[in-house]
């Protein structure tokens, strides 16, 4: 026995000493060109890289949607060994230099180039914009066998020389390199370059993967790179507008379709001008509402309809309605319509008074008999300006377009609208789109929850006499009454050319872009100032695929749709005829009686096998009181970060409310927790403060109160009877969880 006594071991020697025994792999195969610790790992080391780099280069290397991981060790110069090692680089490269001059020899731009940059940089250096680095890049492609792992590394390697960095991989030296990549900060290979802090900033961020997420935000498709979801919520933005360019059969309604349904997921209004009825399946599926305005129809938008707005922004509007119609309009032309309007509406005893706004407004015919007596005129300034107008309002007083001759009959009391313009005369749909986004605007402000209004076929109204003006004040004001201006058209071409385009491209701040005909391409190119990726993109681009422009972030995606999701919006005429051949057997009855994908379920009312199915798929049991006040045991699946008593009674509301109406919501983000639609149209909030003690409760209503207050109505239900009694006049619509029947019920009357 030693005579010295051996050292203690501490607890926490042999802590370390047993973390480091249970995370050591068992094996480790080393061979030529790789490792083996259960996968497989090949190590490829970058040993050389483009002169000049862009902020972002290493996103090709990043975004690939393989498995690899990525490390890069930067190690700075001291400032006086960066000058003495630049200036010696200098002497000798003016050496070379003189040496090849002085032989007569051609001296190679390549060295000529060298001797410059060298130069430039020590100026940089000395002035101290510039530091000195070394810099590792490594990287490990993985797989689970050795087969794979070539293919990833192949992969790697093609994409490294893409962007001008020269790969190798390290033979006979794969462990070390292998712990040149593990986040330990060791570099064992010390395969390194010296680059400038500039260049060493290009390298981060590595990759723009994703977009800003936001609670209300939804999925609009995933990175074409790499995958990842590309989550936003328009509304956040700068402005909530976004403009869809796309050639015919390029996915631009299958797309808006796919937001719009999320959207109305969300608790957003919908409203669409369709032309072509494309979106009535959709909005019949949702409950919502299609309005037909066509000859024969009982939907009719009068023109001089003052629409809540003043006597001079009315005209204005008129004014631009005109243009739609007759195109181009004159001086003259311009100056008779603006008197004619004037007598039509004090014919009715409606001028600049507001008092007078509530009366009957005048109809196109008596516009129409205004300008009929001015085309007898002996004057050809007035005979022939006047005769252009009444000879194109005769469609629109005894032609096929005189259902417009009448006054409005449109109610907008549904949250999801589809206007079907479809039968309406091919050359008024023009005019017809622009009277239904004049009205429909002009309602949507009386509101400030989320809407979103949808003009499908845009070039009819863009490109459609000289209304800019009128388009750039929608598309500039959208924002203050939280509405959402979504524009799809095929023209682009027209779209780029037209003033009201421009002023609509300028005011969008997310743009998607899907298959463009290659003829405009070049235009596209220069307007929205496409990289040569973006444009390859552009050009390859399938159905499903667009280049997403968020403000100032770009990312090509890929749009996808669950199975359901397609089935109610896809127009493939054979998925359409495959789907409706699929009907119900007779006497067949597909109502199920339990759910197991439902995350509430009440325990008496299941039998015990589910109870046991449901409690292996991670249900708990809650006992807690109904809305009745009577005690229940419940089995739930809470997957929300709220607590399991507000999970129940936010489902108890929300099967309360679903007796009235099919037009309700639950919300596990920043909306409030359940969101309804009332008998008269109005959409109610509601938001659960359930036992998380009385100051927390507080603080999350009066966080939550600006945004209940942007809804029509609104209550707040709490568990704790003290807010009611102590803070019932500070929040005003506070109930008990036995008061909210009554409360729902009395929306319904």
């Amino acid at each position: 026995m030693s005579k010295e006594k051996k050292k203690a071991e501490s607890y926490a020697e042999y802590e370390d000493r047993l973390i480091e025994y249970l995370t050591s792999p068992t094996t480790i195969i080393q061979k030529q060109s790789y490792v083996q610790i259960t996968k497989f790992h090949q190590v490829i080391c970058a040993i050389n890289y483009p002169r000049l780099v862009d902020p972002g280069w290493l996103t090709r290397l990043i975004e690939m949607n393989l498995d690899f991981d990525l490390a890069i060790h930067i190690s700075p110069y001291k400032i006086e060994t960066t000058i003495k090692l630049l200036e010696n680089e200098v002497k000798k490269q003016k050496t070379d230099l003189y040496a090849l001059e002085s032989e007569g020899k051609i001296v190679p731009q390549s060295l000529i180039q060298q001797h410059q940059d060298t130069m430039a940089l020590l100026q940089l250096i000395q002035e101290g914009t510039e530091k000195m680095f070394d810099m590792s890049l490594y990287i490990d492609a993985k797989a689970y066998d050795q087969e794979a792992m070539e293919s990833v590394s192949k992969q790697i390697r093609d994409t490294m020389n893409s962007i001008m960095i020269i790969p190798k991989v390290p033979n006979y030296q794969m462990y070390k390199g292998l712990r040149s990549i593990l986040p330990i900060g060791v570099d064992e290979l010390q395969v390194t370059r010296n680059i400038t802090s500039s260049a060493a900033a290009a390298c981060f961020p590595f990759a723009i993967t994703s977009l800003e997420q936001h609670a209300t935000g939804i999925l609009i498709g995933f990175n074409e790179y790499n995958s990842i979801p590309i989550i936003i919520d328009p509304f956040r933005l700068s402005n909530p507008n976004m403009l869809v360019l796309g050639t015919s059969g390029g996915g631009k309604s299958y797309t808006i379709k796919l937001i719009l349904m999320r959207q109305f997921m969300e608790g957003v209004a919908i409203n669409v001008i369709d032309p072509q009825a494309e979106y009535t399946d959709l909005v019949r599926t949702f409950g919502g509402e299609v309005i037909k305005v066509s000859p024969g129809s009982d939907s009719v938008i009068n023109p001089f309809d003052m629409m809540d707005q003043a006597f001079d922004e009315k005209k204005l509007s008129l004014l631009a309605f005109f243009r739609c119609l007759m195109g181009e309009l004159t001086e003259p032309q311009a100056a008779i319509l603006d008197d004619t309007i004037d007598r039509a509406y004090e014919d009715k005893g409606i001028t600049k008074d507001p008092k007078t706004w509530s009366r009957q407004p005048p109809l196109l015919e008596d516009l129409y008999n205004e300008v009929l007596p001015l085309t007898r005129s002996q004057k050809e300034i007035i005979y022939g300006p006047a005769m252009a107008i009444v000879n194109r309002l005769k469609p629109y007083v005894f032609g096929p377009m005189r259902f417009l001759n009448q006054h409005t009959k449109i109610n907008l009391g549904n949250r999801m609208i589809s206007f079907d313009i479809r039968d309406s005369p091919d050359f008024g749909k023009g005019t017809i789109m622009f009277l239904l986004l004049e009205y429909v605007y002009t309602q949507m402000k009386k509101s400030k929850t989320r809407k979103i209004l949808v003009v499908d076929e845009a070039w009819t109204v863009l490109s459609a006499g000289e209304q800019s003006e009128y388009i750039l004040r929608l598309v500039k004001t959208c924002r203050k009454f939280n509405l959402a201006l979504i524009m799809l058209t095929q023209d682009v071409e027209d779209v780029l050319a037209s003033r009201a385009g421009r002023a609509v491209l300028t005011n969008t701040s997310t743009k998607l872009l899907l298959k463009q005909d290659t003829s405009i391409l070049d235009k596209l190119v220069d307007y929205f100032k496409l990289n040569q990726a973006e444009l390859r993109f552009l050009k390859v681009a399938t159905m499903g695929r667009a280049l997403l422009m968020a403000e100032t972030i770009r990312v090509p995606i890929y749009i996808t749709a669950s199975p359901e999701e397609h089935r109610i919006i896809t127009t493939n005429p054979d998925e359409v005829q495959a789907m409706a051949s699929i009907t119900r057997p007779d006497g067949v009855d597909l109502v199920k009686e339990f759910d197991i994908k439902k995350p509430f379920q009440i325990k008496t009312n299941i039998s015990d096998d589910n109870i046991q199915a449901l409690t292996q798929r991670g249900f708990t049991e809650l006992r807690t009181k109904t809305l009745t006040g009577e005690t229940d045991i419940f089995m739930i699946f809470n997957e929300s970060e709220e607590t399991d008593e507000h999970f129940v009674i936010q489902q108890l509301i929300f099967e309360e409310v679903k007796k009235y109406t099919k037009k309700a919501l639950v919300h596990h983000t920043k909306l409030p927790d359940v969101t309804f639609e009332s008998r008269i149209g109005k959409v109610i909030a509601v938001e659960v403060e359930a036992d998380v003690g009385l100051k927390k409760s507080l603080d999350n209503m009066q966080t939550k109160l600006p945004v209940m207050e942007k809804y029509d109505d609104y209550f707040f239900v709490v568990t704790n009877p003290a807010i009611k009694r102590d803070y019932g006049s500070k929040f005003k619509n506070i109930l008990l969880r036995e008061e909210v029947p009554q409360k729902i019920a009395s929306y319904f009357r």
